[in-house]
């Protein structure tokens, strides 16, 4: 009755069941020997001290002493989103969770500067929005004009061909450059004239693999003039919360990203908020070629939260939920609010690309400073350098990423400035730098 507690095996025994395990056996066998054995049989992990923890390496020492994160997401954290996300667990049905997910769907609105936009947070990556909008959004075999300014537009591209709409896609001439307006504008006209309009059109405003920088409104105008029905779909995983984005001014319908860019919460919520046209234009349920990626199942449960009600169709990451109410709060607490906070970000990118360009000699992969993100910077490797500095940099205590875009990704890095980084701690962006002109002086 006991094998089941070899040595060999304790390691792998649940922790949860030692308690009644250990009954089971006490009940079982009757002599003081054998209880004995039983004791000791119990695995000794049960009383190991937590703090002989084996940790990965990175990550659990303090911001003062660990290698600093530099990519262009997950970013550095606010030691108050950290300590939101390490707190106890909660139920979904906490009264104390209701009210963190609905003032997070609140404040949502508000970092979208929206009033009346419905916003989804589900469990997963910036990611799952794509296979939102194919699911939710598009007709099967639906047409939708795709522009491409990078690695990341091109993976939109293939998940809505995964789901079998019908694509046109219009690249920028060269990676870091912008997509040619009057280009998109040919065919959403072209597309109108023939009677097969675009149902939507996709908008990377910030591509992660290039830092080309979309021009949102005037795209966003472009559409509304030249095909009023197309619904505006924007990729906002590595811009929303830094980049400017005013949703009902420019009329964009439907947003999707993730929490741990300038959201400045750990990666794992999909946060997405949808226009009343774009509401509107779901498909129905039944109609939906996903079953967690459904909206209309998911839209009751927003609406529950947000009127401080229990709700169920999935278990929401609740401590991420509670991490995103106090990453929300620090944004929107921000001087001047959203508008600061934008601020802050141009700001910061503008003193950056002085240092980069000016006073260190290198070049950007974007076409220009005003192509460039104001959250990310891709800088190209003077002669004689490359991916070798970047374990270099990281000895010094500053982590970037290499090169993401497939024709030229051997021949710059990537350095995201967002969030905590250039609110509360701006320092770290120009210390980061000065490392990296000693690192390219062999110093």
């Amino acid at each position: 009755q006991v094998s089941f507690l070899k040595s060999s095996q304790r390691n792998f025994f649940p922790m949860a069941v030692f308690p009644a395990a250990r009954r089971a056996i006490a009940a079982t066998v009757s002599s003081s020997a054998s209880q004995a054995a039983c004791r000791s049989a119990v695995p000794t992990v049960f009383s190991r001290s937590v703090t002989k923890f084996s940790a990965p390496i990175g990550g659990y020492e303090s911001e003062q002493v660990r290698p600093k994160l530099f990519i262009p997401g997950p970013i550095e954290f606010s030691p108050e989103v950290l300590k939101a996300n390490g707190a106890g667990a909660r139920a979904h049905t906490d009264t104390t969770l209701i009210e963190d997910f609905g003032k997070c769907l609140e404040m949502t609105r508000k970092a979208f500067v929206t009033k009346d936009g419905q916003p989804f947070l589900v469990s997963g990556s910036g990611a799952l929005g794509w296979d939102v909008v194919a699911t939710n959004l598009i007709s099967e075999g639906g047409k939708v004009l795709v522009t491409n300014t990078g690695f990341f537009c091109t993976r939109f591209e293939n998940c809505l061909r995964q789901f079998r709409n019908d694509i046109t896609s219009i690249s920028a001439p060269n990676p870091g450059a912008r997509v040619n307006i009057q280009e998109v504008e040919k065919a959403l006209k072209d597309a109108k004239a023939n009677g097969k309009p675009f149902e939507a059109i996709t908008i990377t405003h910030v591509d992660t693999s290039t830092a080309v920088l979309a021009d949102l409104k005037e795209m966003c105008a472009m559409v509304q003039a030249t095909s009023p029905d197309t619904l505006i779909i924007v990729d906002a995983v590595c811009s929303a919360a830094g980049e400017e984005l005013r949703m009902d001014e420019w009329g964009v319908d439907f947003v999707l990203t993730g929490s741990q860019k300038a959201f400045g919460v750990p990666p794992g919520l999909s946060i997405m908020i949808a226009s009343q046209k774009a509401m509107s234009r779901l498909l129905p349920k039944d109609k939906i070629r996903s079953f967690f990626c459904n909206m209309p199942l998911w839209l009751p449960v927003m609406e529950a939260y947000e009127a401080r009600k229990p709700s169920y169709f999935a278990t929401p990451a609740c401590n991420l939920i509670g991490a995103l109410r106090v990453g929300l709060e620090q944004m929107q607490d921000y001087p001047d609010g959203m508008d600061g906070y934008f601020r802050a970000h141009r700001e910061n990118k503008t003193k950056l690309h002085k240092i980069i360009t000016q006073d260190m000699g290198l070049s950007l992969l974007t076409d220009s400073s005003e192509v460039s993100s104001n959250l990310l910077s891709c800088i190209k490797y003077p002669p004689g350098k490359g991916p070798e500095i970047l374990p270099i940099m990281k000895k010094k205590g500053w982590i970037l990423a290499g090169g993401l875009h497939p024709e030229v990704g051997g021949t710059y890095f990537r350095m995201g400035h967002m969030g905590y980084s250039v609110t509360t701690k701006p320092e770290w962006c120009t210390d980061l730098l000065k490392d990296l002109q000693a690192t390219f002086d062999g110093k």
